[in-house]
């Protein structure tokens, strides 16, 4: 995994954290935080993956997986990421 996607990951956790401004963090229900979905979406949206490879690509980087607070041994089901960007 290159330091280029790592710099991504980063900038779009601050910019998407800034922009949901009190609405960042977890939802009530649970689940992955709201900024970890965006993140995703631009991962995917930018290495050009369906859902189902993103998460098969996020298993394979454990790194992007801490920044995200996903358990890369247990990724979120690829309908997760369908769903919240539906």
């Amino acid at each position: 995994m290159g330091v280029a996607l790592l710099d991504l990951v980063e900038t779009a956790l601050r910019v998407a954290k800034q922009a949901l401004g009190n609405r960042a963090g977890k939802p009530d229900s649970g689940g992955l935080a709201r900024e970890a979905h965006i993140v995703a979406h631009c991962i995917r949206k930018e290495e050009g993956h369906t859902y189902a490879e993103l998460v098969d690509r996020l298993s394979l980087m454990p790194a992007v997986c801490d920044r995200l607070g996903i358990n890369p041994d247990a990724p979120p089901d690829p309908t997760t990421f369908y769903h919240s960007f539906d």
